[in-house]
């Protein structure tokens, strides 16, 4: 499915978890998503919150090993430990909502993430997606009166802004998206630009509409 437009397909599938996990299936196979391996019911602990059950079920790409409590906070995600010592969890005391709060830890201790698990995992898909090898992409660092015109022709992702799990300094994150492209950005004042495309005249035609980005 060429052209998928990823802002327009998650606008439309916001109101419900499960109508979420719909998203993360379709967004998946259009982008080409490794399936996440299948994670034993014992490593998601006696009673894990249905929508994290969920979550693994309709094969959003979460870390394997499963879930582990520790001071409070059921943690379900981890970064790669070679780029970030970054996990994310869920507070116990919200974990039997329907669609509980995540949070953060980057090292220096837990804060707010987004406030629906459902939402973390398209952060998580949108990220994998970035970071597919092999495919067309690119990225540049634009100053801060370059942005307005980069961004411009693009459609904001209806996501909030999320802290950037690499380097906190670095936030807030930010997701776009055209037919056919992904575009994430983070960064306030000087902001990196990164773009994953489906094809290479998706790339291209992305490129195009910023003509002062030095592209990497």
């Amino acid at each position: 499915m060429t052209g998928f437009d990823t802002a327009a397909a998650l606008r439309g599938r916001l109101g419900e978890r499960a109508a979420v996990w719909e998203f993360l299936r379709l967004f998946a196979a259009v982008w080409d998503l490794p399936v996440s391996p299948a994670v034993a019911h014992e490593r998601l602990g006696p009673r894990p919150p249905a929508a994290l059950r969920e979550a693994y079920a309709c094969g959003t790409p979460l870390d394997p090993r499963g879930a582990s409590v520790e001071d409070g906070i059921l943690e379900f995600h981890w970064a790669d430990p070679l780029i970030a010592e970054t996990a994310w969890g869920i507070p116990l005391d919200g974990a039997d909502l329907p669609d509980p709060p995540v949070v953060i830890d980057t090292g220096s201790g837990w804060q707010p993430y987004v406030d629906r698990l459902s939402l973390a995992c398209v952060d998580f898909a949108l990220t994998a997606a970035l970071d597919h090898p092999d495919a067309p992409s690119n990225a540049c660092e634009l100053a801060p009166d370059q942005v307005p015109a980069a961004i411009a022709g693009l459609d904001r992702l209806p996501l909030p802004d999320l802290p950037m799990w690499v380097e906190l300094e670095e936030s807030p994150v930010r997701w776009y998206s055209t037919p056919g492209g992904l575009v994430r950005t983070h960064g306030d004042g000087w902001v990196w630009l990164w773009v994953r495309a489906q094809t290479a005249a998706d790339l291209d035609s992305i490129c195009a509409t910023m003509p002062e980005a030095r592209w990497s």
